[in-house]
């Protein structure tokens, strides 16, 4: 129970109180409004709806014989049953136009995405041409589209990593090489991946053509869909055969806590409370370490009124005056002498047995960083179903997968526990930038170690009390991947980790996928319902596929293994995966390009200046 003392705080808490200096990185981001968003959808409908329009009065005209895509050669380009090229075209143009910069960047932008889609749709088309005319193989339109479409999804990270204004490459202390029993259960999931869906088209045609047109099997290709899902689940097989291998530990040493806190007197008490009710069942010693980060309510005297009244626990408030959880982070760790740091948000309870279940997996000397499934509090809002749903199938199931091959690339930071000399060898938490919880997990895998989340430790996080504070949360949180992938470049298929090789790469590519889905489902809408005479080849049932299908058949599963009950929020959750795409476009308007001038030579972007924080670090890392 919550003690008194706090009580009234929790009444009187801000509602503002999620925003920090964190929520926009100065100098990485900048914080636009959601009309910056809701114009890109406006144009980018707009623009449709003209091409759209275009291509009817060509009909008209007689030209008939205008292919409904972007396809130069194949002799059923006629046949096309999604326009998915000119989708990409006009979504690249869109966001050139609509990027936070001035316009002749935009312009540039524009160029490079539109150039590069472009250029590689003809020259495939000139390839596959060839092919065909030789008699060597063919290739159909629809592959070809789906080939292109991966394209796209590759270009749109690569140009944001190119031109965006993002953090500076850090040092890595990288491994020489991949981890060898990671990689090879890796390869024969993927082998197994590979035969079973190749098997399945071949033998299985029947039952792969009506799960077709259920909408089941679909997307960038029934094959791809496929293989997609057999390697999550075999991988996700051999990760919890590896966690209850690790689990069976006993590996219980001395903890301390670090509790990173800005504005939460009305949940830093519970979260202390927690803590202390953990400690009662944990072996070893437990000390809290609070931070109180530059708080302007009493989130200070809360923690030193809670911690008085502790059991188990001993603790003390430190006092951080300069905004930021890195910088408190840090502050924190250098306060701390114990080799194991729990990190625990201020808005996180952690269960009974959550700490010991942990603190296991720390008998293997190669794990840097262990992390659990983070509940929801409450089951109230939509925001909280939607979010349940999200983390079974995330934290129950991806994560779990990932552990499979030692490939976790993040652990989140509302409870996370780390090696304090990996820590230090890494050089700490980074400064100025979203995603510093995933950041050190990718630097603690250059090192040589790695991160393992066990779903069996379970806690629970304050989700969004309102739209607004999942905005800025989700905002945040989907625009880290650019972030991440620029401080961390050295890492991107490097062949030394499993999360540069191969999670990395997925992640962008995944990023770009989520942005383009919103407006891809609007797309499809508009030529479907009211230009449909215009497209009388297009289908439907690849497109719903992206949405539901193969995936959500796998989530229901992933439900009814750890909750039956939760299977009616389901339709909450696919809602919120809409909603999702369209925070995670509004993530990447955020981003800035620094401003150009036409009269720059070859028209390439000038370097920008770096900050005065990243030359204070590089001056720190050279004296070093």
């Amino acid at each position: 129970m919550t003690s008194a003392p706090h009580q009234e705080h929790a009444a009187a808490a801000i509602a503002d109180h999620f925003r920090s200096v964190d929520s926009a990185p100065k100098g990485y981001a900048v914080d636009r409004p959601a009309s910056a968003v809701n114009g890109f959808i406006v144009t980018l409908v707009a623009l449709a709806i003209l091409a759209f329009c275009f291509r009817t009065f060509m009909i008209r005209e007689g030209f008939g014989d205008v292919p409904p895509d972007l396809v130069v050669l194949g002799r059923d380009r006629g046949s096309v049953v999604f326009p998915l090229r000119l989708f990409v075209a006009i979504f690249f143009l869109t966001y050139g136009l609509l990027a936070y910069s001035n316009i002749w960047r935009r312009l540039y932008l524009v160029g490079s995405l539109l150039g590069k889609f472009l250029g590689f749709c003809l020259v495939f088309d000139l390839i596959a041409g060839g092919l065909q005319a030789l008699g060597i193989v063919s290739i159909s339109v629809f592959a070809g589209q789906m080939i292109s479409g991966l394209s796209a999804l590759a270009i749109f990270p690569h140009t944001l990593l190119r031109q965006a204004q993002l953090p500076e490459p850090g040092p890595l202390a990288k491994t020489p090489r991949l981890p060898a029993k990671a990689f090879w259960r890796w390869f024969a999931c993927l082998a197994l991946a590979m035969i079973g869906a190749a098997v399945a088209m071949t033998f299985l045609e029947d039952v792969v053509d009506v799960l077709k047109n259920w909408a089941v099997l679909g997307g960038i290709g029934a094959g791809v869909f496929l293989m997609q899902q057999i390697l999550a689940v075999s991988t996700a097989i051999l990760g919890v055969r590896q966690l209850k291998r690790s689990r069976n530990s006993d590996f219980a040493p001395p903890v301390a806590i670090l509790v990173p806190a800005h504005n939460e007197a009305h949940s830093i008490g519970a979260t202390i409370e927690s803590v202390d009710e953990a400690a009662k069942t944990y072996p070893g010693t437990v000390r809290l370490y609070v931070v109180n980060n530059a708080s302007s309510d009493t989130t200070g005297e809360v923690a030193e009124e809670t911690i008085a009244d502790c059991k188990y626990i001993t603790g003390v408030v430190l006092d951080c005056p300069t905004p930021g959880k890195a910088i408190a982070l840090n502050m924190g760790v250098d306060n701390i002498t114990e080799e194991f740091v729990v990190r625990i948000d201020a808005d996180t309870v952690i269960g009974p047995g959550c700490l010991e279940t942990a603190m296991r997996h720390f008998a293997d000397p190669t794990v840097g960083c262990v992390g659990g499934i983070p509940m929801p509090l409450e089951e109230k809002s939509w925001i909280d179903k939607c979010r349940l749903i999200e983390v079974y199938t995330r934290h129950g199931f991806f994560q779990v997968s990932l552990d499979g091959y030692d490939a976790v690339m993040g652990i989140p930071g509302m409870f996370a526990v780390y090696r304090r000399s990996g820590l230090k060898k890494v050089g700490g938490m980074v400064q100025g930038m979203n995603g510093e919880d995933t950041d050190i997990c990718m630097r603690l895998a250059a090192a040589g170690y790695h991160s393992v989340a066990d779903p069996k430790a379970v806690y629970y996080s304050e989700t969004p009390a309102s739209y607004a504070h999942l905005r800025e949360q989700r905002t945040r949180w989907f625009r880290s991947i650019y972030h991440l992938t620029a401080r961390n470049r050295g890492m991107l298929f490097d062949g030394a980790t499993m999360v540069g090789t191969f999670v990395l790469p997925f992640n962008l590519v995944n990023a770009a996928r989520r942005a383009m889905l919103a407006p891809l489902l609007l797309y499809a809408l508009i030529a479907y319902t009211v230009f449909g005479s215009t497209f009388p080849t297009m289908q439907w049932q690849p497109v719903v596929a992206t949405l539901l299908g193969m995936s959500m058949i796998l989530t229901v599963i992933v439900c009814l293994i750890y909750r039956p009950s939760s299977v009616r929020f389901i339709p909450y959750y696919l809602g919120f995966r809409v909603l999702r795409s369209y925070f995670t476009l509004a993530s990447a308007l955020t981003l800035i390009y620094p401003p150009m001038h036409p009269s720059m030579p070859n028209w390439l972007p000038r370097r920008r200046k770096p900050t005065q924080s990243e030359r204070v670090g590089r001056a720190h890392r050279a004296n070093a």
